[in-house]
């Protein structure tokens, strides 16, 4: 157990810190596409074709960076075992620890961010209230969600590489039905399913209602969403288990 947790922290440090090596700005690099996504989307529905929301900027980052951690993960999950290759292969060394470090170093992003929302959150005379107490429940739930899919994406990468080309597509697709820039509430009666029963669309209303209107999670939909996403990661490693061997002898 030891092993497994200095090995974890070990390759989430490796991966982190590679990430920014020998560039100018390092770890700021993390900032600038949720900041670059955050100026053209307040630019369109807060100036050009107003939503008229109270507090915008605030209303879209508090899902943009959960968002943004989700898609960084999940864009980068399909080659995780391919460019790993000598890891994979080496002897007692378990290639789904490798999903578990992408889940890792990408929400120390997230945390990076952390003191612009609190920033803007104050600028706004937004409370800060115990509600944030359960953003940890909320970041695991995702964490859990990220790695089950991630797990699924990496694995089946191996096999068809169309994979990967396929989630930068479905990336796109999924910004627009999750409810980042706009309200969840907006959308017309007969799809409103596709917000109740979709885990990361739940996630994002949560993240607004403890960080943005200072209220605990809605806790039904966050069960609903616990639940799939723990269905999602049994299936998946279940999956993963399955074709490991193929895996290792594909690599």
């Amino acid at each position: 157990m030891v092993y497994h947790v200095d090995l974890l922290y070990h390759l989430v440090r490796r991966d982190f810190t590679l990430r920014y090596k020998q560039s100018v700005l390092g770890v700021l690099w993390s900032l600038v596409i949720p900041l670059a996504q955050l100026i053209v989307l307040v630019f369109l529905f807060d100036i050009v074709v107003p939503l008229k929301i109270e507090a915008y900027p605030v209303f879209v980052f508090c899902a943009l960076l959960p968002w943004t951690w989700f898609s960084t993960c999940l864009g980068s999950a399909g080659n995780l075992f391919i460019h790993n290759r000598d890891l994979v292969r080496r002897p007692n060394f378990a290639p789904a620890i490798l999903i578990i470090v992408n889940t890792l170093s990408n929400l120390l992003n997230y945390v990076v961010a952390m003191p612009i929302l609190f920033g803007m959150l104050i600028f706004y005379g937004k409370t800060l209230t115990w509600a944030l107490l359960t953003l940890p429940l909320l970041i695991l739930i995702q964490g859990i969600l990220i790695v089950s899919l991630g797990l699924t994406i990496a694995t089946l990468n191996v096999f068809y590489r169309d994979i990967q080309h396929m989630m930068s597509m479905m990336l796109m697709l999924l910004f627009y039905l999750t409810p980042v820039f706009y309200r969840s509430q907006s959308a017309v009666e007969n799809y409103r399913i596709l917000y109740t029963y979709s885990p990361l669309a739940i996630l994002i209303q949560n993240y607004r209602a403890i960080f943005l209107y200072g209220t605990f999670p809605e806790w039904n939909s966050l069960l609903i969403a616990g639940i799939i996403s723990v269905v999602l990661c049994c299936f998946s490693y279940l999956m993963y288990c399955r074709y490991l061997h193929d895996v290792i002898d594909t690599i």
